[in-house]
């Protein structure tokens, strides 16, 4: 039993990318460490009014974002496996619904008829490190504990293993196309709704890579928080690094904006966009 909760608590801390690190015995700050954050923004999505929704693991909760102004929308609880204690993904369906991943409680949380946020997968899956819908409503979970991507059909049915790809993150594009973050060999694959594997890459390139997305002209991007950075490339082309280090210094989510890549950076505390004069700074957020 304590080896299972061992196991646990290093896949939960290993899924959250929020590791704290000791500081030396000394009243100079070492250059290698970070201070706690109370603020640690993971993922974004933007709904059909321009409002862009963002998961806060260390508030917890999610915040969104519209008219130059964040406003926390949904507090979680700050008490252990308790609902959405550690936020950590987030998706938007096509007809406009939120789903949220909760490592913590291994749910994904979606508003019910009374407005309430509720647990719909009875707690089924390991750790849900990043959410993605089908254009038919389906959800895909990438499951960062039990390796494996799964799908739900329908609210409060029982998903099932949809793939076994060892994900950390998933995507779906604009031909309903999913395309899946590997942390194997091949780290980044295309999967057809029958469940067909297609590998888009046969080896290692990224260091560390989180997330990918795919706009309207097949143009693909991916984030690698080691690298600090982001490659884009089309199909066909060698992966290039794009952008490598200041302003970005842990970049992790990312998302469509007007079908260019915004980027989610937990360390720099911030969501960037990309636009035709390079990478901007969209907002941040105040560690308070």
């Amino acid at each position: 039993m304590y080896r299972k909760l061992l196991f646990f608590a290093l896949g939960y801390l290993l899924g959250l990318d929020a590791v704290v690190h000791a500081q030396p015995p000394s009243s100079a700050p070492s250059s290698s460490t970070r201070a706690a954050s109370k603020i640690y923004p993971l993922d974004a999505v933007v709904d059909n009014s321009g409002t862009a929704w963002i998961v806060d693991r260390n508030k917890p909760g999610v915040w969104t974002y519209q008219n130059n102004e964040l406003k926390l929308e949904v507090q979680g609880s700050n008490k252990f496996r308790q609902p959405l204690n550690a936020v950590r993904c987030l998706a938007i369906s096509p007809t406009g619904e939120i789903a949220l991943g909760d490592p913590a409680t291994r749910e994904v949380y979606r508003k019910d008829a009374d407005g309430k946020w509720t647990g719909t997968l009875d707690a089924t899956v390991g750790i849900p490190v990043d959410l993605a819908f089908l254009g038919d409503g389906s959800l895909l979970i990438a499951d960062l504990e039990r390796r494996v991507l799964w799908k739900q059909t329908a609210i409060g049915s029982k998903p099932e293993i949809f793939a076994k790809v060892n994900p950390r993150g998933v995507f779906v594009d604009h031909a309903d196309r999913i395309w899946v973050i590997s942390q194997d060999e091949q780290q980044l694959l295309r999967i057809s709704k029958d469940g067909q594997i297609e590998p888009i890459l046969s080896k290692r390139v990224f260091e560390f890579p989180h997330q990918v997305v795919v706009n309207s002209k097949d143009q693909i991007w991916v984030s690698d928080g080691y690298k600090k950075g982001i490659w884009s490339w089309k199909l066909g082309e060698e992966p290039k690094l794009i952008i490598s280090g200041d302003p970005l210094q842990n970049p992790v989510g990312l998302f469509l904006v007007d079908d260019q890549p915004a980027i989610v950076d937990p360390h720099a505390q911030a969501v960037f966009k990309w636009t035709e004069s390079g990478l901007v700074k969209w907002f941040a957020f105040e560690n308070n």
